[in-house]
């Protein structure tokens, strides 16, 4: 009775050391990426995953793939979402489906993210950007409007909404928001982000 005790618990602890390995590499990988050493990001982000199925790790790695276009970027992104399902995960495949011109796909992945967090302004304003392209202004419309609620000085979605408007025929309400994006850009003007 001793021995399997023994092995069950010994197999915890080497999992737990596992776990936090995988963190402290993650950790590392991180500083790395924000330093925009990208190769050495992706090795300890490789290390990280090995260690420990390490979501975080997952996420990380997939930015590093897509922002360097590596086709390893669908099998890690996937992996990501199977353990994580979020919102985060569906969001980024959406953009590397709209870059490869693949809008079907993309709509299904935002539609997936949105399902999973209602008020996602990255997911509503991308679907919303795909619905335009599309000449699906109504859907386009709701889209933005969904995602301004969340975030509403988004200047992007008013220069989206400012054009759709104007492309339908309703000049009025184009010009609110067109007013819009000049209020954004002279308060930005007039008071700059601190870098």
């Amino acid at each position: 009775m001793k021995f399997p005790c023994i092995i069950i618990i010994s197999i915890f602890l080497l999992s737990c050391s596992n776990i936090q390995k995988s963190q402290e590499l993650y950790n590392k990988a991180l500083t790395q990426y924000l330093e925009k050493n990208f190769s050495i990001a992706k090795e300890l982000c490789l290390q990280s995953i090995k260690e420990a199925k390490n979501p975080e790790a997952l996420l990380l790695l997939s930015k590093i793939y897509f922002f360097t276009n590596h086709p390893n970027f669908e099998d890690t992104i996937q992996q990501y979402i199977s353990l994580t399902e979020s919102t985060q995960g569906y969001t980024l495949y959406a953009r590397w489906q709209m870059r490869q011109n693949k809008f079907k796909d993309a709509k299904t992945l935002l539609q997936k993210a949105l399902e999973h967090s209602p008020y996602d302004p990255a997911a509503s304003y991308m679907l919303g950007s795909i619905h335009y392209a599309e000449k699906e202004y109504d859907e386009a419309i709701i889209s933005f409007y969904k995602a301004f609620a969340n975030y509403y000085f988004l200047m992007l979605i008013h220069k989206q909404l400012a054009t759709i408007y104007s492309d339908i025929g309703l000049a009025d309400r184009s010009s609110k928001h067109t007013i819009m994006v000049k209020a954004i850009t002279a308060f930005d003007k007039e008071f700059p982000m601190e870098e």
